[in-house]
């Protein structure tokens, strides 16, 4: 397998546009921080997000890059959900104690405008927090400010 990955690699990277090499060192750069233990997934570096928490709200950040386009070179929208699903998963998660984990079980979303500019925003924040259940409130944002989600997603609460 090994061959085959080394083959297919130098013949993506003979063919490959500016824009290609973007993607794939990205794509590489996770698969790096994830053999090196630095994440104990590939998502995170994979999207190269940030993440700052505490008290009420969570903000994550992803920049812009063409990884994320769809074929309108917009940010698609599963990654728009993906990053609003992500700031509300860590904001639930940072409020459990030691041996407890929240789990997106619903999402709804609405989307408002098209994801563009250099840098996506997501904010997310408690609504409801029960013994099994959270609730948590979600809004993307460009980085002209423009609001271009709004989501509400449910979390379980494992033991």
């Amino acid at each position: 397998m090994k061959e085959e990955i080394r083959h297919t690699f130098e013949k993506v990277v003979q063919a490959a546009t500016e824009e290609d090499l973007i993607v794939l060192q990205q794509m590489l750069n996770g698969l790096s921080n994830k053999q090196a233990g630095n994440e104990r997934t590939y998502f995170k570096d994979l999207f190269l997000m940030e993440a700052d928490y505490g008290g009420e709200e969570c903000e994550v950040t992803i920049p812009v890059t063409p990884l994320l386009y769809n074929h309108f070179s917009i940010v698609h929208g599963g990654v728009t959900a993906t990053l609003l699903d992500t700031a509300m998963g860590v904001m639930a998660n940072s409020l459990l104690p030691a041996g407890q984990q929240a789990v997106t079980s619903s999402l709804t979303i609405h989307y408002i405008a098209p994801g563009t500019g250099s840098r996506l925003k997501a904010k997310a924040k408690v609504i409801h927090r029960g013994t099994q259940t959270m609730v948590l409130e979600g809004t993307a944002f460009r980085d002209d400010g423009t609001k271009i989600a709004h989501c509400t997603g449910s979390f379980f609460i494992l033991k």
